[in-house]
């Protein structure tokens, strides 16, 4: 009986061991792979990003996503993009990122077809906040700094004061040593996002990507996390899917995206005195 009973309790871990074969076997069967060898290394980024008639589809689907983009992003701009659901924002930013190609049309960054460059060298420029969080099991530290070993104790803690989370961690008894939870049931939301922000912090990157995600918040952890990605935008190359309205008034240009391409484009001001599809849009929120 005692080894029967031994048999059966290996069978959870037999199966989690299947899923991981099962996973790393569609990448190896994979077809897109993306293949950076012998392709250009970059050890510096300015976050000069220019789109040159660039078009984007699926390659199941003959309709095209985005078509004919033309934009011109200067280094420590913020740039927020705006439009419906579906109108191909977050695929802008994974086409910075390098997740998606450009079906046509040139992607430039600092004068760089992005498909001559090793991604791997680029995406160590770059940081991402996505808008839902992902932390892993370990400690707030390990969560911040995964990846990353030559973090001292003085960096750490300005990067909490940055994003808003210093008062967070001071109030836990173990501080930056608190381990987090199974599905992260002892944090919030709000300090979920701080966390990420906090991550991106870290990273010190030239060329900023931001999932906005303060819609389900409360009104304080809203404030926290606005007040952050202000200060982490700083002098950083910002691309932003902007759902709220403060966050478009901070932006230096709004792109605001609909039917597959750039419909208006310019600051704050320039779009509300010309009264078109941005000035709508802002006044269903105020």
């Amino acid at each position: 009986m005692n080894n029967v009973s031994s048999i059966i309790s290996l069978i959870p871990i037999v199966a989690k061991g299947l899923e991981s074969v099962n996973s790393i076997g569609d990448i190896l069967t994979a077809e897109n792979v993306e293949d950076n060898r012998k392709k250009k290394k970059i050890k510096d980024v300015n976050g000069d990003i220019v789109f040159s008639d660039v078009s984007f589809r699926y390659d199941d689907n003959d309709t095209p996503i985005l078509e004919h983009l033309n934009f011109h992003i200067q280094p420590g701009e913020t740039i927020a993009f705006v439009g419906p659901s579906g109108a191909g924002k977050s695929t802008i930013l994974n086409m910075v990122i390098g997740f998606s190609k450009a079906s046509s049309g040139k992607i430039m960054i600092d004068g760089n077809d992005i498909n001559t460059l090793n991604l791997n060298s680029f995406r160590k420029h770059i940081a991402v906040v996505p808008q839902t969080s992902i932390l892993f099991s370990g400690t707030i530290r390990e969560n911040i700094t995964y990846g990353l070993d030559n973090i001292t104790d003085d960096e750490l803690e300005q990067v909490l004061i940055s994003s808003n989370l210093k008062e967070m961690v001071d109030s836990l008894h173990d501080g930056l040593n608190t381990r987090i939870q199974e599905h992260v049931g002892n944090l919030s939301g709000g300090q979920r996002q701080r966390i990420s922000i906090a991550r991106a912090f870290v990273r010190n990157p030239k060329i900023l990507i931001l999932d906005e995600a303060t819609s389900a918040l409360d009104t304080i952890s809203e404030k926290q996390i606005q007040e952050a990605t202000r200060n982490l935008s700083k002098d950083r190359t910002t691309l932003i899917v902007a759902h709220r309205l403060s966050t478009r008034r901070d932006a230096d240009k709004i792109a605001v995206i609909e039917n597959g391409g750039i419909a208006e484009f310019g600051s704050y001001k320039e779009l509300i005195q010309k009264h078109g599809i941005f000035y709508e849009m802002q006044k269903t929120q105020i």
